[in-house]
Formats: C-alpha cells, sequence, structure tokens
C-alpha cells in the first residue's frame, strides 16, 4: 500500500512528537505537499546539495533530516549560498523534506538514547533537555575514557578536566550542548559528553570538578540517524505501506577521524 507525505508525517510525530521541540525550533514538514506519494524515503543529517541529488539517484521522494532548513530567518533564497542551493535543488527536483530535530532529541527513544548506548552507559536516565544520564560498565581513567568516546564515535575530541579524574557516571547530549553543563553537574555526572562547547562554559565546567568532552556536533547526532530509519519503517511495516527508508551516505565535510 502506499503511502502520503502527510501519513508519512503522522507516523513521525508518533516517533518524534512535535510538542518536544524547543520553541525557536522549526520541524515538521518544511517543503512540498502533504498529498504527495512516498515509496522511499532518504534520511540524512543535514539538507545539501549533495543529499538532494542522492535522493533524486535514489529514486526518493522525500528526505527526512535532523537538522532543519529556515532555522533562523531567511529573507531570500539564492543559489549562492549553501542552504538556498539546498533549497532550490530540493524544489526543482519536487522533493518533500521532514525535519525533526529538538523534537527527536528529547523523543524516547530519541538522538541521546542513540548517543549513550554509543557510550555503552547502562542504567540510563531521561533529564531535562533530552540528556541522558548513565554508569559506564566499570571505572575509567580520564584518558581511557576519552579513548572510549574516539572509538566509539569515530571522533578526534577535545576534553576539558582540571587533572586526572576518575570517570563512571556520565551525561550525554549531542549536539551543540555545551550551555547545559549544569545540568549534568546537578545529575551527579563526573563527565559529560556533547558535540559543541564554548571557551567560556569549559572554563565554568571544569571550574565546577565537571570533565568535559566534545565528540562533535556531527558525530554525536550522526549516529541516531539509524535509530531515526529503524524507529520510522517499523511503523510503515506495521501499516504494511509500501514504503523503504534508507540512509544517506554522504557526510557534509571531510571530518578528522581516529
Amino acid at each position: 500500500m502506499a503511502a502520503s507525505v502527510g501519513e508519512i508525517l503522522t507516523l513521525l510525530n508518533e516517533i518524534a512528537p512535535p510538542e518536544l521541540a524547543e520553541s525557536y525550533d522549526n520541524v515538521g514538514l518544511l517543503a512540498g505537499h502533504p498529498a504527495w506519494p512516498v515509496e522511499r524515503v532518504l534520511c540524512a543529517l543535514d539538507l545539501t546539495e549533495e543529499v538532494v541529488s542522492e535522493a533524486k539517484a535514489a529514486g526518493a521522494q522525500l528526505i527526512l533530516t535532523h537538522h532543519p532548513i529556515f532555522f533562523r530567518g531567511r529573507k531570500n533564497i539564492r543559489e549562492d549560498d549553501t542552504e538556498g542551493a539546498a533549497v532550490c535543488a530540493l524544489i526543482r527536483e519536487r522533493l518533500a523534506l521532514i525535519a525533526a530535530h529538538t523534537n527527536f532529541d528529547s523523543a524516547s527513544p530519541g538522538v541521546n538514547d542513540a548517543l549513550a548506548a554509543a557510550l555503552g552507559l547502562n542504567d540510563v536516565e531521561a533529564a531535562p533537555h533530552g540528556m541522558r544520564v548513565g554508569m559506564l560498565e566499570g571505572e575509567m581513567s580520564t584518558a581511557e575514557f576519552v579513548r572510549l568516546v574516539e572509538t566509539r564515535l569515530n571522533t578526534r575530541a577535545r576534553w576539558y578536566c582540571a587533572g586526572e579524574k576518575t570517570i563512571r557516571r556520565v551525561a550525554a547530549l549531542g549536539g551543540a550542548g555545551g550551555d547545559f553543563f549544569e545540568e549534568a553537574l546537578a545529575l551527579g555526572a563526573d563527565a559529560y559528553v556533547t558535540g559543541e562547547v564554548r571557551h567560556h562554559e569549559a572554563l565554568a565546567a571544569v571550574g565546577q570538578g565537571l570533565c568535559v568532552v566534545e565528540g562533535g556536533h556531527y558525530e554525536t547526532e550522526q549516529i541516531a540517524i539509524k535509530l531515526l530509519i529503524e524507529c520510522l519503517q517499523a511503523r510503515c511495516d506495521a501499516l504494511q505501506y509500501n514504503i523503504t527508508v534508507i540512509e544517506s551516505r554522504l557526510s557534509p565535510y571531510q571530518r578528522q577521524t581516529i
């Protein structure tokens, strides 16, 4: 049985309820028409011209991204800037676009469940802003823990810590989560793994005894795309929709990894 863009959006709203999105966010159907038919969905972290070309080549009618377009107000759609070019390509190819951003961050399961699982955390608890906190299987030194993060996320991490520290309880928040370090402290975390940390945030966190590991915005969220695909495919299959959900093979840039 075929499905429409609007029916896929309904399923995604079950996976990542839009009411979970932060007030500043831009989620849901961002391009296309709810009545358009869908047989194939391409999932990616970001919309780029290359992702549009990939979707077209794969026979997809719908692109599902984590990061939305029009995140900040635009007064033009020009092809000489990155987002504008991607939007123009999307329109030319008559593809629909849905974004599940901070609503998928806070969903259960969601981005931060995938991050906690990648880090091997046990007894994971949900916390505000979608943060997850859990326990490592055993105690680790700072160096051992940073190496774990780098290996599990396939990244080259930056870390901030005042001397050697024993790590057991870990808080995790994908993306730009540096300003939530105080929540990690309140949860009793020894270490906090997030995607991006500003200098003054790192300074304040270290001053209060927290070890902060900056794993990369892309790396701390890309791992959740497979979870999103699994959740959507399972719902499509349950309703006998003839839909195939696939993952983008592209990275928006060359990344330095271990």
